[in-house]
């Protein structure tokens, strides 16, 4: 018997190559670079909220291949991120990235009826929140995230609200 390169070992090398390559929700500033070496560039990302601008934390982007994964962290985790490629996705593309940010839970779809083909959500027990849309880009963000996001609104709130000392 010969070791021949066919569909289902092409399909098993992606997968692994794939798994190799994702950043994981959770992941530490350390566990990144470990993964992907250098980031290719770190900006910041922010929230508006009662009209100001309110950073979160930096984002490191990593290009692996012909994917650009962007990791938003915060506190040194990352809880959100976006994975995005030239090109159609396949449904074992989604698999993979769903699987390599499971942390041990499950993500059950909620997809509307008749959107499968343009874009399809996830939903964890923990909060967690995945969504591919159609063009190329598939975003995750981890409960800390939306919790962390909550926090800042709630005292920009506080801080709107407080009287001027004119």
């Amino acid at each position: 018997m010969t070791w021949k390169s066919g569909p289902l070992v092409k399909l098993i090398l992606f997968v692994l190559l794939l798994t190799a390559a994702q950043a994981r929700l959770g992941d530490t500033e350390a566990e990144l670079a470990k993964r992907f070496s250098r980031p290719i560039s770190i900006t910041s990302h922010s929230i508006y909220a009662q009209g100001k601008r309110f950073v979160l934390g930096p984002t490191h982007t990593y290009k692996q291949d012909d994917w650009y994964i962007s990791c938003d962290l915060i506190d040194g985790r990352c809880v959100r991120i976006r994975y995005s490629k030239p090109g159609d996705w396949t449904e074992d593309h989604i698999q993979v990235v769903l699987n390599s940010n499971g942390q041990g839970a499950k993500w059950d779809e909620r997809t509307k009826p008749g959107n499968k083909s343009f874009q399809r959500q996830w939903s964890r027990s923990d909060g967690s929140t995945a969504r591919w849309s159609r063009g190329g880009s598939m975003d995750l963000e981890w409960d800390a995230y939306t919790k962390a996001k909550a926090t800042v609104e709630e005292r920009a709130k506080v801080e709107a609200k407080k009287k001027p000392k004119l």
